[in-house]
């Protein structure tokens, strides 16, 4: 019986979609790369609980396998970065109802590569933007 109900499980799952990996055959790998051309080092963390320091002239990298027509943008739905050993930086938010006004652009432009988006296709699927030292000068005092 518990043979059954774990089966009848994974089948649910695997046919609502869940994750935001597939395999089918017109799955695609789409690339972000945030890259720190800012004066000193950033804290990048995402919402799957990665947190990466990255140096100057390093980048912070995430991959995301989907079907045909995806328009996302990142690999998450929230991104902070954070002049470390502060608590000043920006805090952006992929869904409206998250948004604190605390971005170092209009939150949708960084979840996004369609029309308006801050990416700039570097090579197919591959999206990049440059972070530089004028970012630094309107950061935030962020909250706990």
């Amino acid at each position: 019986m518990n043979k059954y109900i774990i089966t009848a499980i994974f089948l649910i799952l695997y046919s609502c979609g869940s994750g935001i990996e597939y395999d089918g055959p017109n799955s695609r790998t789409y690339t972000y790369i945030l890259k720190n051309n800012t004066d000193i080092d950033l804290l990048i963390t995402s919402d799957f609980g990665r947190m990466e320091l990255i140096p100057v002239g390093d980048i912070f990298q995430c991959k995301v396998i989907v079907e045909d027509g995806y328009s996302g943008g990142l690999c998450s739905l929230e991104l902070e970065i954070r002049i470390p050993n502060t608590k000043k930086g920006y805090r952006c938010h992929g869904l409206a109802s998250n948004i604190e006004g605390l971005c170092f652009a209009e939150d949708y432009k960084i979840f996004t590569i369609s029309a308006g988006t801050i990416f700039t296709e570097i090579a197919p699927r591959t999206y990049q933007y440059v972070l530089t030292p004028n970012l630094l000068e309107n950061v935030f005092e962020l909250p706990d």
